[in-house]
């Protein structure tokens, strides 16, 4: 510890070096932290099993884009472990310019069976009654409530595509449901049926409230295996299951992000041991001198390595703090678009964090170490020798 105060002095000795170094460590760190937990939100448990609400989503076998006979809702409600059953079709259409910035989920429901499934929803203003009541009426997320400002009693108006039939939906409530990610808009789906009745016939999805953990495991094999020989096969699956369908879709998400993860640490390591190459070699004279002076080989390798080491500690603890800090911002600005399932897993998760601090020191170390030993190494007489 004595040699602290050198070593301190040293590491910034060019303050303009040194701050960009911290810098480059600094913004790949951040990127470290943010895919970790993207990683450990992807891992969070099935939320069926954290919220004990066993939901199943079933949908056509071939993909979401083809339709279901409507009746096969009513004989799902009929299986034994089926606690209520609910329609989710996607409506589609354009809400204001229609522009990126204005897409967000929005559903034809049954608003009774839609409590009953999700029944973890908290309504924060307005009712289910006003719902129920209101044929128009339709039920937002709190998330998407505040991005647009609505609140209850506003008019929301949505032209179609999918359905060529312009709705003027009545907000008549306002929900939120525990992992924060109530983005998506609800609407009777008799409103729909009645401005286009071709849609009465079919449906998108089916999602099932089971009982328990061993009816949803069993009723999965069995919903498909009754529709399995008819024109419209179902898959079904879990709730984290359905979101991680999606993910699918690029490939193996897992393998990509930690990829990318690793690119960056050797970025920062090349980085790294490039300033502390540049640091030792303007050095040679003064470490031969201290070499004259008595200090021994295994001194001028701990200096050297040092200053490494604490420009990493600095860069590694600065990028967490920045990190700490911008986190919510971060979740928030997820949450109003289609990534917003996943980003309500987003939290400061302590082992990310000790992560990405180990990381920075394990590349001030390894950086370090080449510059130290030919540091330690070299010989008095040619230090001495050399000329900056």
């Amino acid at each position: 510890m004595k040699f602290l105060p050198l070593i301190l002095k040293n590491a910034f000795r060019k303050k303009t070096r040194t701050l960009l170094t911290i810098g480059s460590i600094v913004l790949p760190l951040l990127v470290i932290c943010l895919l970790g937990t993207f990683l450990r939100a992807l891992d969070r448990p099935d939320p069926a099993v954290t919220r004990g609400m066993f939901r199943l989503v079933t949908r056509h076998k071939v993909s979401l884009a083809n339709f279901l006979p409507h009746a096969y809702l009513d004989k799902i409600r009929k299986l034994p472990g089926v606690v209520a059953a609910t329609e989710l079709d996607w409506f589609g259409g354009k809400y204001g310019d229609g522009s990126a910035k204005t897409i967000f989920s929005r559903f034809a429901v049954e608003p009774e069976a839609f409590f009953q499934v999700f029944d973890d929803a908290v309504i924060l203003s307005g009712s289910p009654a006003d719902w129920y009541a209101d044929r128009a009426g339709c039920i937002v997320g709190k998330n998407i409530a505040d991005k647009f400002g609505w609140k209850t009693g506003d008019k929301i108006v949505l032209r179609g595509d999918i359905w060529p039939v312009t709705l003027e939906l009545n907000v008549r409530a306002i929900y939120q449901i525990p992992d924060g990610n109530a983005a998506s808009l609800h609407f009777n789906r008799k409103y729909l049926e009645e401005a286009s009745p071709q849609f009465g016939s079919t449906l998108g999805m089916v999602w099932t409230k089971a009982r328990d953990g061993k009816a949803a495991t069993s009723l999965i094999d069995t919903i498909d295996g009754m529709f399995e020989n008819s024109s419209y096969p179902t898959k079904t699956e879990t709730e984290k299951a359905f979101q991680m369908s999606f993910m699918s879709l690029v490939g193996n998400v897992k393998l990509l992000v930690t990829s990318i993860g690793v690119i960056i640490v050797f970025v920062i390591l090349l980085i790294a041991a490039n300033t502390m190459a540049m640091a030792a070699r303007e050095r040679v004279t003064e470490i031969a001198v201290m070499r004259t002076l008595g200090f021994p080989k295994g001194t001028i390798l701990g200096l050297i390595l040092g200053e490494s080491v604490l420009v990493a500690v600095f860069g590694g603890l600065f990028g967490i703090a920045v990190f700490t800090l911008i986190e919510p911002a971060i979740k928030g600005g997820l949450m109003t678009t289609p990534l917003g399932t996943f980003a309500s897993g987003f939290s400061l998760y302590p082992g990310i964090l000790l992560l990405a601090f180990l990381v920075a020191v394990g590349v001030g170390l390894v950086a370090g170490v080449v510059p130290a030993v030919r540091s330690a190494q070299r010989s008095i007489v040619d230090g001495l020798r050399q000329v900056g």
